[in-house]
């Protein structure tokens, strides 16, 4: 597959991006939910959630504790890999999904090499700040070992995050996601701008025309998320975003497909 590039070609549609795989359709964040995104047509990337374990291994769970995605309880750092394999991560979601367990970066990126891209989404926790570096340099360390550096983009709320991997790897792609309370009134250009960042990601209802007019002047790719009805689609596709992320990106490729008929 030809390498991660964050701006769609010329009039191309905007990419589709698994919200943390076909999540409305599979447990989040597990490998039943990221490959059927991949195994999707259409799906251009799958984004998923990243921390470390009590062993300082890098496992794929968005939340800190276990308790809403998992048969585990407390957070997720005071167990070992070991530990937290021995959890269930499907049977909230439904009975067959039972044998689901919480994946680590490494099985993630081997099932899906090659098949599409990888967006990486690196986690900080206030309630237990990381040595600074271990986190990113661990998934660095990962993504390269797997062979998978570019098909992988990296993204975080915690945009220092963002500058470390550029310090390590100045050639990696990264997008800084925006958080209303800690960036309000400050444009894309600008946050991008400080920590060498390509992308920038915000939620539906924070997105402003004042943005998409920055965003655009500046030739910085806009990805939007959670996408998940015609309506919202549709408007994001009008405003020009550059990536539509979604917990039913299947249904999305359909949508983006049908717009495409209309227009032609």
């Amino acid at each position: 597959m030809r390498p991660f590039h964050a701006i769609p070609s010329s009039n191309a549609s905007p990419y589709v991006i698994a919200h943390r795989g076909i999540s409305a359709k599979a447990p989040e964040n597990t490998l039943a939910a990221l490959l059927r995104a991949a195994g999707t047509p259409g799906i251009d990337m799958v984004e998923l959630d990243v921390r470390l374990s009590r062993d300082e291994e890098v496992i794929v769970l968005h939340d800190r504790s276990l308790q809403r995605t998992t048969t585990g309880n407390g957070p997720a750092r005071k167990y070992t890999l070991n530990e937290l394999k021995t959890v269930d991560a499907g049977s909230w979601f439904h009975s067959s999904f039972a044998r689901e367990r919480i994946p680590t970066l490494q099985e993630v990126c081997e099932a899906l090499r090659g098949k599409c891209w990888i967006d990486i989404e690196i986690k900080s926790d206030l309630f237990h700040r990381e040595p600074p570096g271990l986190l990113e340099q661990r998934v660095l360390d990962i993504v390269g070992a797997a062979k998978c550096s570019d098909q992988v983009v990296y993204s975080s709320f915690d945009h220092q995050l963002m500058a470390n991997v550029k310090q390590v790897q100045p050639g990696a792609a990264t997008g800084v996601i925006y958080s209303i309370l800690r960036d309000y009134g400050r444009m894309p250009s600008k946050l991008t701008r400080r920590v060498g960042a390509s992308v920038f990601v915000c939620a539906k209802q924070e997105l402003t025309r004042a943005m998409v007019r920055d965003a655009r002047e500046h030739h910085i790719p806009l990805y939007v998320y959670t996408l998940n009805s015609t309506t919202d689609v549709q408007k994001m596709m009008n405003l020009g975003v550059q990536g539509i992320i979604s917990d039913t990106a299947d249904d999305v490729v359909k949508i983006i497909k049908q717009e495409s008929d209309v227009n032609v």
